[in-house]
């Protein structure tokens, strides 16, 4: 089964269906490292998924601070 969350399907591995992986929503996209390897559970992908887009928050305001400096 897909499960669409924050813009990314968390969705059984087709050679090992007990393992999850996750891919862009939609078409195209490039997938994360940090987000591109198997995962155990549907939980620990979607804390990864978070870690990831949050980090990616603090990312882009670093970048502004230092731009307006």
């Amino acid at each position: 089964m897909i499960q669409v969350y924050k813009g990314f399907q968390v969705k059984p591995h087709k050679q090992y269906p007990n393992n999850y992986i996750v891919v862009t929503d939609g078409k195209g996209g490039k997938i994360p490292n940090v987000l591109d390897t198997m995962f155990t559970s549907r939980g620990i992908a979607k804390e990864e998924i978070d870690r990831y887009l949050s980090n990616k928050v603090k990312d882009v305001k670093s970048a502004e601070t230092i731009d307006q400096g």
